[in-house]
């Protein structure tokens, strides 16, 4: 009984607070019987403004023959009412007034309104009233009459239930709420709470409860009972529509939740999916353990062992001359024996490069693939030992001998690089030929595309930036604004107690988190659990918003000029008091005239619990989930609003499509912002006196708060540059290696110094001896200097080659310009994403070009000065750069030409790959990625470009300068001549090269250490591709602004105290909504209404919002405007008497008009029969849209619905219209993402219903657009770029298989950096979507070179089924790994990863998440991919190479005598190292 008599009070009193507990004692004399009253009549009442107070009358009820008093008893309550009653005609007629208050709150609900009208009647009326009506308190009236104080009521339960389940679910649909949240009861009946009427009422709970059976004495309570309608019924004066009746609704089709759909299989805590796969890869690695393990017992059980590497299969291809018989043999040719590693060398004519020795023929048919297996080799023997013999195909190993032509084979051709390697050739000879001009027509036609800056544009516009111009929300927004106008613009304050932890901070500026570690501060940010509210600050609240309303702009903007106020709208209004500002002062009244420190508590309460009592100026209900937060305590309990822990203002500004009123409103959202900055500072009274901490947001405040991250990148990104700029630029060329063993030498040297000068103390006994070891260490450290300081003069001052790397520098940043000048000229605007990460990128990947280029040139060198030195002896730099050399050295031009002839093909084929990889990012719709694209792709272009053409030149121009030993950035010293060092000693072998060479290689490339490698990374992948399932979607804001915005606590405000979700409108188009069957369609309140219709579709949706995110009623314009005609309402649609075509204003007589449907014919009911269609349906439309929404009729259309219909008058037809509702409160990415999917999902369904067109609008859905398509554009952009980069490999390289290695070698690399994101918290979104695409062209630099070289080695190498076919892919990975796995090292990997380091010191948390965290993944991973896991690929399952067009017999004897003719005079190096036994 309780439940129910709490339900009723609910319902009758929404603003007493109830009271169950037994009442005060009841008057002895009052006596309980039917046909008793206990009140009767008005006495008065309590104040000017109260309402009327009952009477108390114990007396019998009075029957009347009054006409007039019997004709409204029964207009009122029914013609079967009994005319005997406790009521008076003043009682009716105040009882008639306040139902026709309510009529437009509950006449749409039959059952509702009928028993609503039947209690109050009783309650009023009754016969029988003193049964369950008591008065309980009187009170005494300014009239000295005696008036009711307070009563019980005793309800029965199974009325209290009917009525109740009636009345709970009624709609009003203008303010997406219920109806029984704004009913007043003292509008509607003559009893209120003590602030009104000064009348209360108790609901007693009856226990015991009362009998059955009549009363034995006139004491006995009988409570009030009779039948209730049932919203279900199907008569007409019960029967409810589905937004008011659920019961009447019909079910949609189940659907699953997200939370249905992220449930899944788990073992413990892994997805059950992740844990089969681990488990069947754990069996595949044990199973293939196993297997190999049986293989090796088997073969050493049936093998006979001969030595100590009998088990190792001996195969004619490949020998280590340190096995006993197991030689190696030339890779190129199986079938020929060993000769004199010299024997082929011929010189070139002046007007060639170099000679080729026959085996060099590229017009043999016949291929190394076409051996036969068993051949026997002939003449095998050994090299001499420690002989420098290594052709090219083996790099630098000493161990192996140089092989002679075989007159039957040739090496394998390829037309495509032989024309490559030819155009390279002329293009390379032409550039060295003439340096400076090539520079100046370079320099030039740069010039000219860098005047693009002129029309240099940056995009800041969000909308512009991430939502593609013709997208689904795109195309909402703009059509949404433009019929409706834009969404209003919010000016948003939150209030709590500051956190103990910030009380005690120093202040910082204005505008910034306070504390000394601001992050930090932010990120544990959280609100004391404290009441927000005491009088004071109350008191506080109320002196900030008069401070607002006053506010002024330097132009004179207050708050009335850029002001939303509904009773104006569109125009401004004439004073701030009709403004929208929703805020607690707001059921105050803007001002706390009406209470005091004794009252605050219980009025808010009150307001609270009845918005519609407590009507802020601006004339709308204002609900407390939009004024206060943080209701409910950590442990469930519930607080009172008083004892709310979160304060929300709201300011709601116009936005319109207007400039110049866009202006205005910005101009005096800066001098708001900047007086909340000074509110919010901790230095502020509201900190340091009330401990409030303040969060607010403005309409600007999010751009200039994102532009401002944008400012704060700038020095870390400056940074990160400059450590790159200047790696390269000391490290090019061995220079760093240089400088760092001419201090170590110098320090050695000072360190033997001194230990001979303290050898030479002078004691007496040892003075003789002393004089003696004198003048030895006088040479000794005469020597050293001398030899020290020619090193330095000539390694430091003239080998170095830091003017080349800034050449190349500025070579990248020039491409980068000249591409943002192109494209600028041709409108592609600059985003922040451009700016900050195309100069890096462009430089990470130009960075490797300038090594290998330079790198090779090298190679070129040591060829030349070596074959010189064998031909004419010890080359010093005696040359004249005016004659020829005279020992027969070939030009710097024809070396630079060589060079760019073997590596340009392979900078070509990076460049293509690279290059299809970024345009493919065009395809995505977002402006921000396919600008990026666009501007990457062109960047990498014109760099390689640059590189291949303008840095050739300076590459030759350097060249010379170091044979002229000419100083380094200043050519024009030139060093004498000296003794000490030739030209040959200037190519030295780094310490990266010496160990890729002679150990990492070498290891690598052993048979069980590539099984190895083969496991680790396929269980990388299978951890990667679980990782990969926890990336997220979405893109916190608070990543996107500086660590110490205000914005981020502002954030955190709303996520913590903000309890509704943001508007969604549900936008219909293409309806006829003036024929009868459309209406149908569309409405929800009427019996003819269609089951699943619109407004039916979107209530079913809210009663399960866990899958549609809807969580209040909608507003449905048509239910309202129908309701505005019910003739009931004799306040709303009116027409005048005299000419009922003519509307009547609110202000006309009562005398003057009658309802506009009063004697409609058919008449108007709930069946929509006698509804206008047509153009009558227009013309009362019309007239609804601007009828004025007040107390009078609260169902007037121009408060609520103004802006909702786009009306097109000359064809009297509706174009748009939109159907508002609420989604529920949106805390996470996934939850914002969640909802407009779902609200995409309801528009679909709600357009096949209507028969016309349905979208969805929310203000956030434009920045949430790229979700509903990113993961399949993701695939789509991933896939195409593999399958092009397959095509562009296998047609460059020659080879199907290497094209799919590498490929493979990619796609597994990309796959490790989405596992890092998934583990590292890094979501997918536009910009990772960019990294990705990133990690692609990356991935290729790591692979690309080393797949180019290893199909050129050794002439090509053998078939793939050719039974030596994995010995010979062994080799030639090892001679790829040789020949530029120093230069990938050197020149991509430790130039990437000092840019990136740097970025870990940023304060931004978008640059740290997403470009530092996830290119430190990309590094990484490529890195592996690239060093590690591609050349063991490659040795299983490469393809067959091809020749390079040199005789690789002759380039083994060339560059193995560099290493054997390099002086080291202080490195003190061996090379008498050998290889190990294990080796392959």
């Amino acid at each position: 009984m309780t439940r129910v008599l709490w339900r009723a009070a609910w319902l009758l009193a929404s603003l007493a607070t109830l009271r169950v507990a037994a009442s005060p004692a009841v008057d002895p004399a009052f006596v309980r019987e039917a046909g008793r009253c206990a009140l009767r009549g008005e006495c008065g009442s309590k104040g000017a403004l109260g309402g009327q107070i009952p009477c108390p009358d114990n007396g019998l009820a009075v029957k009347s023959d009054d006409p007039v008093f019997l004709a409204t008893l029964s207009s009122l309550c029914g013609s079967d009412f009994p005319d005997t009653t406790c009521c008076t005609q003043d009682q009716l007629n105040t009882l008639s007034s306040s139902i026709q208050q309510a009529e437009p709150l509950i006449a749409s609900c039959p059952a509702c309104r009928n028993n609503f009208v039947a209690y109050y009647c009783h309650f009023t009326c009754s016969p029988n009233q003193s049964q369950f009506v008591t008065v309980t308190e009187t009170q005494e009236l300014k009239n000295n009459q005696v008036g009711v104080k307070t009563v019980d009521v005793a309800v029965a339960e199974h009325f209290g239930e009917g009525f109740f389940d009636s009345c709970k679910d009624v709609k009003f649909g203008a303010t997406n709420g219920f109806a029984m949240e704004y009913i007043h009861l003292a509008s509607l009946v003559i009893l209120a709470d003590p602030y009104s009427s000064g009348c209360s009422i108790n609901y007693p709970d009856l226990d015991p409860p009362p009998s059955p059976l009549p009363p034995t004495d006139n004491t006995t309570i009988v409570p009030l009972n009779f039948s209730s309608l049932s919203c279900a019924a199907p008569g007409l004066n019960s029967r409810c529509a589905c937004p008011d009746c659920p019961a009447v609704c019909a079910t949609l089709p189940p659907i699953p939740t997200p939370a249905d759909r992220a449930h899944r299989c788990h073992v413990g805590r892994m997805d059950c999916l992740p844990f089969a796969m681990t488990i069947i890869w754990a069996s595949l690695v044990i199973a293939f353990a196993t297997t190999m393990t049986g293989i090796s017992v088997w073969k050493l059980s049936k093998t006979k062992p001969v030595g100590k590497w009998a088990t190792w299969p001996t195969l004619p291809t490949l020998s280590t001359s340190s096995r006993p018989g197991y030689d190696r043999v030339p890779l190129n040719d199986p079938l020929s024996s060993f000769d004199s590693g010299a024997d082929n060398l011929t010189e070139s004519p002046r007007s060639g490069s170099l000679a080729r020795g026959p085996s060099t023929s590229t017009t043999g048919a016949a291929s190394t693939s076409d051996a036969q297996d068993g051949d026997s080799l002939a003449g095998r023997q050994k090299p001499p030992s420690g002989a420098p013999s290594l052709g090219r195909s083996s790099s630098h190993d000493t161990s192996i001998s140089t092989p002679s032509p075989s007159p039957f084979l040739q090496p394998r051709t390829y037309t495509l690089n032989t024309v490559l390697a030819s155009f390279f050739y002329r293009l390379g000879y032409f550039c060295a030929k003439r340096p400076y001009l090539t520079l100046a027509l370079g320099l030039a036609v740069a010039g000219g595309i860098n005047s693009g800056w002129s029309k240099f544009e940056v995009e800041r516009d969000p909308v512009r930036l991430w939502v593609a111009k013709g997208s689904e929300s795109a195309r909402a927004k703009e059509q949404f604004d433009n019929a409706f106008g834009p969404f209003y613009r919010t000016e948003q304050i939150f209030v709590s107690v500051a956190p103990a932890v910030q009380r005690l901070d120093s202040a910082p500026e204005p505008g910034m988190l306070p504390g000394v570690d601001v992050e930090y501060e932010a990120k544990r940010w959280e609100p004391a659990d404290e009441p927000v509210l005491t009088w004071s600050r109350l008191q506080w609240l109320a002196s900030v918003q008069s401070t607002i309303r006053a506010l002024e702009s330097p132009s004179g903007y207050s708050l009335k000029d850029v002001c939303f106020s509904p009773q104006t709208n569109p125009d401004a209004p004439e004073d701030t008091s009709s403004c929208v500002v929703q805020s607690v002062m707001g059921w105050l009244g803007d001002t706390l005239d009406e209470v005091d420190e004794n009252s605050w508590q219980r009025t808010l309460n009150e307001c609270a619990a009845s918005p519609s009592r407590c009507l802020p100026p601006y004339g709308q209900p204002l609900a407390p989930k939009f004024v206060v937060g943080g209701l409910e305590g950590q442990d469930g309990r519930r607080f009172s609003v008083s004892e709310a822990r979160g304060l929300v203002v709201t300011y709601v500004v116009r936005n319109s499509l207007d400039s110049e009123l866009i202006a205005k409103v910005e101009e005096w959202e800066t001098t708001l912002q900047k007086y909340l900055s000074d509110l919010s500072s901790p230095s502020s009274s509201a900190r340091l006196d009330l401990d409030l901490q303040i969060s607010y947001s403005t309409g600007i405040s999010l751009e200039t708060e994102l532009n401002k991250s944008a400012n704060t990148d700038i020095p870390i990104v400056v940074v990160s540059y400059v450590l790159m700029f200047l790696y390269i630029a000391i490290n090019l060329g061995g220079s760093g290696a240089g400088l760092l063993k001419s201090a170590g030498r110098g320090l050695l040297l000072l360190g033997s110094g001194i230990v001979h000068l303290i050898r030479l103390v002078p004691f007496p006994s040892r003075l003789s001896l002393g004089r003696q070891r004198s003048a030895s260490v006088t040479l000794s450290l005469a020597g050293s200097t001398s030899g020290m300081g020619a090193y330095f003069r000539r390694q430091v001052l003239v080998d170095s080659k830091f003017l080349l790397g800034l050449w190349g520098i500025s070579i990248v940043l020039l491409s980068v310009s000249t591409s943002v000048a192109l494209f600028s000229a041709l409108g592609v605007k600059v985003t922040l994403v451009i700016a900050e990460v195309i100069p890096f990128l462009v430089l990470a990947i130009g960075v490797d070009n300038i090594f290998i280029l330079s790198h090779e040139l090298d190679q070129q060198n040591a060829r030349a000065y070596a074959t010189s030195a064998r031909v004419g002896g010890a080359i010093f730099s005696t040359h004249n750069e005016e004659e020829d050399d005279a020992f027969g050295l070939p030009p710097a031009e024809e070396r630079v030409a060589a060079a760019l002839s073997r590596m340009g093909p392979s900078i070509l084929l990076t460049a293509i790959s690279e290059t299809v990889a970024f345009s493919l990012g065009a395809l995505v719709g977002m402006p921000a990625v396919r600008n990026f694209a666009i501007y990457a792709a062109g960047a990498v272009v014109l760099d390689t470009i640059l590189q291949v053409t303008v840095f050739v030149s300076a590459m030759a121009i350097d060249l010379q300068r170091i044979e002229a030993n000419r100083v380094d950035c200043m050519p024009c010293l030139k060093l004498p001549q000296s003794a000490f060092f030739d030209l040959g000693a200037t190519v030295t072998e780094g310490f990266i090269a010496r160990f890729i060479r002679t150990v990492y290689a070498p290891v690598l490339l052993k048979k069980p250490v590539k099984y190895l490698v083969m496991v680790l990374f396929s269980g990388l992948f299978l951890l990667s591709w679980i990782g990969s399932r926890h990336i997220t979607l979405g893109l916190d804001q608070r990543l996107a602004l500086p660590s110490n915005s205000y914005l981020v606590n502002y954030f955190n405000a709303v996520d913590t105290f903000l309890d509704v979700g943001p508007p969604v409108y549900f936008v219909m188009k293409d309806v006829n909504v003036s024929a009868r069957a459309n209406q149908q369609r569309v409405c929800g309140r009427f019996s003819t209404c269609q089951e699943l219709s619109l407004a039916n579709v979107l209530e079913a949706e809210r009663k399960r919002s866990d899958a549609s995110f809807i969580a209040e009623p909608p507003a449905v314009w048509m239910d309202d405007f129908f309701q505005y005609l019910n003739p009931l309402l004799e306040d709303c649609c009116r027409v005048s008497r005299a000419d009922p075509s003519v509307f009547c204003s609110p202000d006309d007589p009562d005398v003057a008009c009658r309802p506009c449907f009063e004697d409609a014919d058919p008449p108007y009911d709930t069946t929509m029969n006698g509804f206008p269609e047509g153009d009558e349906f227009h013309r009362y439309l019309v007239h609804w849209a601007q009828s004025p929404t007040d107390e009078t009729c609260p169902l007037g259309g121009k408060a609520g619905y103004s802006t909702a219909l786009k009306l097109n008058p000359e064809r009297k037809t509706v174009d748009l219209s939109h159907f508002r509702t609420f989604h529920t409160p949106l805390k996470t990415q996934d939850d914002f993402i969640n909802a407009m999917a779902s609200a995409h999902r309801v528009a679909r369904d709600l357009s096949r219903r209507t028969g016309g067109t349905v979208f969805p609008y929310s203000l956030f859905y434009v920045f949430f657009d790229q979700y509903s398509h990113i993961v399949a554009t993701t695939r789509q952009v991933l896939t195409f770029a593999f399958l092009s980069i397959f095509a562009i490999t296998s047609l460059f390289l020659g080879s199907w298989r290497t094209g799919a290695v590498v490929v493979t070698t990619v796609f597994l690399s990309v796959v490790s950096v989405m596992g890092g994101m998934g583990a590292w918290g890094v979501s997918l979104n536009a910009i990772s979507l960019v990294n990705l695409v990133i990690s692609i062209g990356l991935s290729l630099e790591f692979c690309l070179h080393i797949a180019r070289s290893f199909m050129a080695a050794s002439g090509g190498g053998l078939s793939f089924n050719h039974p030596a076919g994995m010995k010979d892919r062994d080799e030639r990975a090892r001679i790829a790994l040789n020949d530029v796995g120093s230069s990938v090292v050197s020149g991509i990997t430790m130039t990437k990863l000092i840019g990136v380091s740097v970025l870990a010191l940023t304060r931004s948390r978008l640059l740290e998440t997403y470009f530092f965290r996830v290119w430190l993944i990309l590094i990484v991973s490529a890195a592996l991919h690239g060093l590690v896991f591609l050349p063991v690929a490659l040795s299983f399952f490469g393809g067959q190479g091809f020749s390079t067009g040199e005789d690789e017999d002759w380039l083994g004897n060339v560059i193995g005598s560099r290493y054997e003719h390099e002086g080291r005079p202080f490195l003190g190096d061996s090379d008498d190292e050998s290889e190990d036994d294990g080796l392959f």
